[in-house]
C-alpha cells in the first residue's frame, strides 16, 4: 500500500485506539500493572504459528487430491480467522480459480507439509464464493485479509517510521494474538512482536502504514518482544 493515500499528517492523528476484545481474551498478552502497557506473554506467543508458515502451503482435499495453494488468510472483526483464500493451480502457473474456505473446515495437519479441508467428494471444485464476507466494506469493524497488513510500514503516533511488518502470530485455534514488525539496520535491526489491537477504535487495516500506539521508540521497545526465531521451532505447523 503507497504512504502516498495518506499524507504524513493524517499518519501523525490516526493511531491504534481501543482494543477490540479484553487483554483476557487473547491469550498471548500478559495483564499489565496500573500505568503500565500491556506486554505479550513470551511462552503464549511461541505456542502459536506464524502465518508464513502458512500461506504457500498445498491444499488437498480428504483423499489427497491436491486442490490449490494457500494465498491468503481472512480474519473476522473479532481477530478470529474466519477462512482462507485458496488459488487452485492451473496451466503454467496461471491460476484456474481461487476460492474461499471456511476456517472450521480446514485442517492444519500439524507436522506434516499442507492441509486438507472438508470437501464433498463428489465436487469437482470447492463451490464457496469468494466474497461473502465483510472485507470489502468501508466501515468497521470488519473482516480483512492478512496481505492488508503484511508489508506496511509500521509508524508510531508521531509519523516517525519503526519498522515493516513481516508477519502475524496465531493463536492454535485460530486467533490472531500478535503482528511482527522487523526494524532496519539504522534502527538495531531485530523483529518485535506487538499485541493485535483489534479492528474498533482508529485503525483500519486498510490503512497505507501499520499505526503502532507508542510516542517514543523506548515505549515501543518497552511494549513489543523481541523474537527469538529458535523459540518457533516446536510451534503448531
Amino acid at each position: 500500500m503507497m504512504l502516498s493515500r495518506i499524507g504524513i499528517s493524517a499518519v501523525i492523528v490516526t493511531v491504534l485506539a481501543t482494543p477490540a476484545f479484553s487483554q483476557g481474551q487473547n491469550p498471548a498478552v500478559a495483564p499489565a500493572l496500573p500505568g503500565q502497557v500491556s506486554q505479550l506473554a513470551p511462552d503464549a506467543l511461541y505456542q502459536g504459528w506464524r502465518s508464513r508458515q502458512l500461506i504457500g502451503q498445498g491444499v488437498t482435499r480428504k483423499g489427497g487430491e491436491q486442490i490449490g495453494t494457500v494465498r491468503d488468510l481472512i480474519i473476522d472483526a473479532d481477530g478470529r480467522l474466519a477462512a482462507l483464500v485458496i488459488e487452485g493451480g492451473g496451466a503454467l502457473g496461471i491460476p484456474d480459480a481461487v476460492y474461499r474456505i471456511p476456517w472450521n473446515e480446514v485442517n492444519l495437519t500439524p507436522g506434516q507439509n499442507g492441509v486438507t479441508v472438508s470437501l464433498a467428494d463428489n465436487s469437482e471444485k470447492p463451490q464457496y464464493g469468494l466474497f461473502p464476507g465483510t472485507e470489502g466494506v468501508s466501515t468497521l469493524p470488519r473482516e480483512f485479509r492478512l496481505t492488508e497488513v503484511i508489508g506496511d510500514y509500521a509508524r508510531l503516533q508521531t509519523g516517525y517510521g519503526y519498522g515493516y511488518v513481516t508477519d502475524a502470530v496465531f493463536s492454535q485455534e485460530g486467533r490472531l494474538i500478535a503482528v511482527l514488525v522487523s526494524r532496519d539496520a539504522a534502527s538495531g535491526g531485530g523483529t518485535f512482536a506487538f499485541p493485535y489491537p483489534g479492528t474498533t477504535g482508529r485503525w483500519d487495516p486498510g490503512a497505507s502504514y501499520y499505526g503502532l500506539p507508542f510516542v517514543t521508540e523506548s515505549q515501543a521497545e518497552t511494549a513489543g518482544l523481541r523474537i527469538d526465531p529458535q523459540r518457533f521451532q516446536k510451534s503448531a505447523l
